[in-house]
């Protein structure tokens, strides 16, 4: 899922890379640098495999790594990333899988530099899944793909929610987000929610939503994963007769 957030960064024009780990989990990096010796015996080994492992690593002046000590919530791990954001920047939640033709951070990349403004990433759920997600309070036509923003809840329930439209796991954030986060307000779960800091810079700066186009996983839970890698296999050349193949195999068996 972090190589799939790579390559959608990678083809989205972003050539700084952030990652927010937690104590436990600093081998995520290790994954994106460069091994010399152990890619020099590969590729004698295999090229087909050596362009596979190679496409994706970053050079490692590109690569920022940041702990994030406690759980503390979203707003806390990007604030924890401070020193290094001095501009606009992209948030990436990996566990939110988009595939889509224009990468769907470079959507929202195009409508910062179209408006200057605070980009999300929104799409319609479930009404019985608001509580999962950050929702937003609009005045524009729910057929609209930009949305004007004028009051965000994080994981409302469902009855007191003000719309079915969720923001997803991709950001493009003015430098004043920062800002907010430093004021270390704890929302929804005890945490630093990200979308009480957006709520709050609306006071001052406007903040748009953006219905992108693509086909969105929620890779946070099993059978959203599930759906993700056969959605995945089924869509690469090589894999779909072989996919198809054993999904109808396990489909005729009597469970």
């Amino acid at each position: 899922l972090i190589e799939y957030a790579i390559e959608e960064a990678i083809n989205s024009g972003i050539e700084k890379f952030v990652f927010v780990t937690s104590p436990e989990k600093q081998s995520i990096t290790s994954y994106f640098k460069k091994k010399n010796n152990l890619e020099e015996v590969i590729k004698i080994k295999n090229k087909m495999l050596y362009s596979l492992i190679t496409k994706y690593i970053l050079p490692e002046d590109k690569i920022i790594e940041v702990v994030q000590s406690e759980p503390k919530g979203l707003g806390h791990a990007i604030w924890c990333a401070r020193e290094y954001i001095d501009g606009p920047f992209a948030v990436i939640l990996p566990d939110d899988l988009i595939f889509s033709k224009t990468p769907c951070i470079k959507q929202l990349v195009d409508q910062y530099y179209k408006y200057g403004k605070s980009i999300l990433g929104v799409q319609e759920v479930n009404k019985d899944q608001v509580n999962r997600y950050g929702i937003i309070k609009t005045t524009t036509n729910h057929l609209a793909k930009k949305i004007d923003i004028i009051d965000l809840i994080e994981k409302p329930d469902f009855k007191k929610a003000p719309s079915n439209i969720a923001i997803i796991g991709r950001y493009v954030l003015t430098r004043n987000i920062i800002d907010e986060l430093s004021n270390k307000e704890k929302g929804s779960g005890g945490e630093i929610q990200l979308t009480d800091a957006i709520k709050n810079s609306l006071t001052f700066s406007e903040v748009f939503g953006y219905k992108f186009q693509g086909k969105r996983f929620d890779c946070g839970n099993m059978m959203g994963a599930l759906e993700a890698q056969i959605y995945a296999a089924i869509n690469r050349s090589e894999n779909k007769r072989e996919t198809i193949k054993i999904l109808k195999k396990y489909i005729k068996k009597d469970f």
